[in-house]
């Protein structure tokens, strides 16, 4: 029987129903403030996080480089590692996750998610759930590639200034006036950030997100995840609106760099 590791990295929000836990190596994200460094899953991390930009501080952050993923690799004692990645278009994680393949002493396949957040999540469950039937390489590979082009995401920003200010997200959210007051509302599909509608309450934009997720094939047996960042109340009330169906997971503290605190929405699979 195959051993296949998966690695992935920290923004991905990997949440199981439960508590169970998830066989993935998951490396973390380095994040950049004024006065020190810190990573995802450090327990003040989201709280510098969020104070820093209410500050309007620079705060930065530092994917994993092509040696965290090669010693990755090289360190999992396996007969093969995928590697499973954000979308090309929003990281240099796929890029550096290659390069480590390339030079790799062990067998590694890299799948690009062509999502984020906790819609990569479920892409990286579903290689993790392949692996564990003692699955071979290619068949993890196919499990995280079927799931990969399954994934749906509908959220909403708690305004759109951080995203201005980081740089980092299509212009498609920034389009708007002013961003005081607003909840854009945005589907994330297939490397692609789709806005959907421009709310004026935090309560109409989670209206607006079980709305577009019905239409776009939600259903309560879709094994959904709500995530939010430190907004949980709001993550509550979603999954409220959703019927109770699904887990609830926090936005990691590097994603909330880009997009600030306020953020919640839904990922899942879609049937097959």
């Amino acid at each position: 029987m195959a051993r296949v590791i998966v690695v992935t990295d920290s923004s991905a929000c990997v949440a199981l129903p439960h508590g169970e836990a998830v066989d993935a190596l998951v490396l973390p994200i380095s994040i950049h403030v004024p006065t020190r460094d810190l990573q995802d899953g450090d327990p003040e991390a989201a709280e510098t996080v969020y104070d820093q930009l209410t500050r309007d501080e620079t705060v930065k952050s530092s994917a994993p480089s092509p040696i965290d993923y090669l010693a990755a690799t090289e360190d999992a004692n396996a007969d093969g590692v995928v590697i499973v990645t954000p979308a090309r278009e929003f990281t240099v994680m796929f890029h550096n996750a290659q390069v480590a393949a390339a030079v790799s002493g062990v067998p590694v396949a890299v799948v690009d998610s062509r999502t984020a957040a906790a819609a990569q999540g479920l892409v990286v469950r579903a290689a993790c759930e392949s692996a564990a039937r003692g699955d071979s390489l290619a068949d993890v590979v196919e499990a995280a590639e079927v799931a990969a082009r399954a994934t749906e995401l509908v959220a909403a920003l708690d305004g759109v200034e951080t995203l201005r200010r980081s740089g980092h997200v299509q212009s498609v959210l920034l389009d708007v006036s002013d961003g005081v007051g607003l909840h854009p509302v945005f589907r994330l599909k297939a490397g692609a950030i789709q806005r959907l509608g421009i709310c004026h309450s935090g309560r109409a934009a989670l209206d607006r997100i079980k709305v577009e997720a019905l239409a776009l094939g939600w259903s309560s047996d879709a094994g959904s995840v709500v995530f939010h960042a430190a907004a949980s109340d709001r993550a509550e009330e979603l999954m409220g609106l959703l019927g109770g169906a699904g887990v609830v997971t926090e936005f990691s503290p590097s994603m909330g760099i880009h997009t600030g605190p306020g953020v919640v929405g839904v990922a899942w699979l879609r049937p097959s």
